[in-house]
């Protein structure tokens, strides 16, 4: 009877410390999450506030030099390794030039966009007037 009980507690003190070594990690997702489809509605000479529309706010702005937005996004699941994507767009005074990073620039990327002609679906003033031009960049 002795041994069944001594018996009974060395295997339950063995399964406490090995689930005990069992711990949760739960994922990390930090910064700008930004999609391959978000980036292709870019297009040479934009705006940048056409730009922050389409990806939102950066998650750092070059102090030293404003033209150069950065969109990083680090997200680490469980215990695996880190993934860490970054985006960079680059302005000449408030007009769009270049995008570079971990994603693929825009084919279509030099190509003049009507958006961007006045009363075009991206200009601020279109899109308080007609509700309905947001589904043109991809949103439903």
């Amino acid at each position: 009877m002795q041994f069944k009980r001594l018996a009974l507690a060395a295997m339950l003190t063995a399964g406490i410390i090995t689930l005990n070594g069992c711990a949760f990690r739960a994922d990390l997702a930090q910064g700008n999450f930004v999609e391959q489809e978000r980036v292709d509605m870019l297009r040479y000479g934009m705006s940048a506030e056409q730009v922050r529309y389409i990806l939102g706010t950066p998650m750092l702005v070059d102090p030293f030099d404003n033209s150069r937005w950065y969109y990083v996004h680090y997200l680490r699941e469980g215990w695996g390794d880190p993934q860490i994507r970054n985006l960079i767009v680059l302005f000449s005074g408030s007009t769009l030039i270049d995008v570079s990073g971990d994603f693929e620039k825009p084919a279509e990327f030099n190509a003049v966009s009507p958006a961007l002609l006045p009363g075009g679906a991206l200009m601020p003033e279109t899109l308080e007037a007609n509700p309905e031009a947001t589904s043109t960049i991809g949103r439903d």
